[in-house]
């Protein structure tokens, strides 16, 4: 369908001011699309793309009631504030944390968690949700205080992923680690001085990691809550790893264990 966008109603929400509520990229617009877990209010598409990529992407949005509109890529660079939108932006709702209260009545027999402990960098973010999703994390729990948001750059940053794990948002990361050990669930932090070697932790029980801001690591007070302080092996001068990239390692060792052949 193309033609001029209608004006959304005054009480639907953005993701965004209406410069910030815009995904674009191949990846994030077609993930997000085809999950149907976050509402998409328009989709936008150059009229550069192929007859066929146009036509598919009108199916999808279909299935949504998401109104389609075909226009130049100038257009699509002027809405988005970016020249990589690769012929494809999507104008969305604010990202659908999962509740909390809703989730701990699904039951998992050995889950395995990340919690988020001030992540303020979207990259970092966004890195973070791609490998958890990807190495089989059953959800990430963030907090809401100095914590980013899910924008449309970690969107892009997880390569879509945000649509495919749960993400949930608490107000307070130390009552929630209580609850999760009151239910047998061992809360596991990183510290350069800790004794235990990553690989020694077990990871087939279930587990909680927490991953800790990129300036300050975990906090002392949700770092007293952890029954278990492992430290990733390094070897080389560098003192320490970017947080992303010890996420990743925390939950690749996780994923061997668990599941990988």
């Amino acid at each position: 369908m193309a033609g001029k966008p209608s004006k959304l109603k005054k009480n639907k929400p953005l993701l965004g001011n209406h410069q910030k509520c815009w995904i674009w990229g191949r990846n994030a617009v077609r993930e997000t699309l085809s999950a149907g877990f976050w509402p998409v209010y328009e989709l936008h598409l150059s009229d550069q793309l192929s007859t066929q990529e146009i036509e598919e992407l009108e199916q999808q949005a279909a299935c949504f009631t998401v109104p389609v509109f075909i226009t130049n890529e100038k257009e699509l660079t002027q809405k988005c504030r970016a020249s990589d939108h690769q012929g494809m932006i999507a104008k969305m709702a604010p990202f659908p944390y999962t509740s909390i209260d809703f989730f701990n009545q699904q039951k998992t027999a050995s889950p395995f968690y990340l919690i988020l402990d001030r992540i303020q960098d979207p990259f970092n973010f966004g890195a973070i949700i791609r490998s958890a999703e990807i190495m089989g994390a059953d959800a990430i729990v963030a907090g809401s205080h100095e914590q980013c948001e899910v924008t449309s750059l970690v969107c892009r940053t997880s390569a879509g992923a945000v649509n495919h794990i749960p993400l949930i948002q608490v107000p307070d990361l130390i009552s929630l680690c209580r609850d999760w050990k009151k239910n047998g669930i061992n809360i596991v932090g990183t510290a350069m001085q800790a004794s235990e070697m990553l690989t020694e932790y077990n990871f087939q029980q279930p587990t909680a990691v927490i991953v800790g801001n990129e300036g300050t690591g975990i906090s002392p007070e949700l770092q007293a809550e952890c029954t278990n302080l492992v430290r990733i092996p390094q070897q080389g001068r560098t003192e320490s790893l970017n947080v992303a990239v010890s996420a990743s390692i925390l939950l690749y060792e996780a994923g061997r264990q668990r599941s990988f052949s």
